[in-house]
């Protein structure tokens, strides 16, 4: 990484700390919000590819004479099961001026499995950030409306291969259950997730 990189991802987390903590302590307000709840995803259906699990959201915010707009995905890649989150953050519209992050970014996560994530990532700016994103969404219209209005787990069908697996049952009973914030503690959390993955 050079050092200009370094420079504005060091401005970047700094900003997603303010925001944090001015979400988590009500000073912050978040409008325009949009829920996509639990899904299974096939990254090529037309070839033997991964697939994986998500929900995404996003929002929008003023702060400091700028309007951001946060879109944010948490996902577990199948078959390794590992955990990620990933996101843009934009401002006043434009589309050059954004930052794209996420926890698989950083050179740390090839290096570890899905059970160390937590450890090596539990105090980063992204994983901080997402605890505010669920924090805002808990409980809200949005969480309602993204259920409701999303009556399948899938699009299509999941072949056999993926059906099979205990993780794939389990996002689809998540799903069922409006369970957003069960959904979001798996992603990283795997004692909660072999907790959870008891029930299917």
């Amino acid at each position: 990484m050079g050092m200009y990189e370094e420079i504005d991802k060091e401005t970047m987390e700094l900003l997603l700390g303010s925001l944090v903590e001015r979400t988590l302590s009500g000073k912050q307000e978040w409008e325009g919000l949009d829920y996509k709840p639990v899904s299974f995803v096939r990254e090529d259906e037309e070839v033997e590819a991964d697939a994986f699990i998500c929900h995404m959201f996003e929002m929008e915010t003023d702060f400091n004479g700028r309007h951001y707009t946060l879109e944010v995905m948490e996902q577990i890649g199948l078959p390794s099961c590992k955990g990620d989150i990933s996101g843009t953050l934009e401002f006043d519209g434009d589309r050059w001026g954004k930052y794209d992050f996420a926890l698989s970014f950083d050179g740390r996560y090839d290096e570890c499995g899905a059970e160390c994530l937590k450890e090596v990532f539990g105090d980063s700016a992204i994983v901080k950030l997402m605890e505010a994103v669920v924090f805002v969404f808990e409980g809200t219209e949005a969480e309602e409306w993204g259920f409701s209005y999303a009556r399948y787990f899938n699009q299509t069908g999941v072949e056999p291969k993926w059906e099979r697996m205990p993780l794939v049952k389990l996002g689809e009973k998540l799903m069922d259950g409006k369970r957003m914030k069960d959904f979001h503690r798996i992603v990283l959390d795997m004692d909660y997730r072999r907790e959870l993955l008891g029930e299917v």
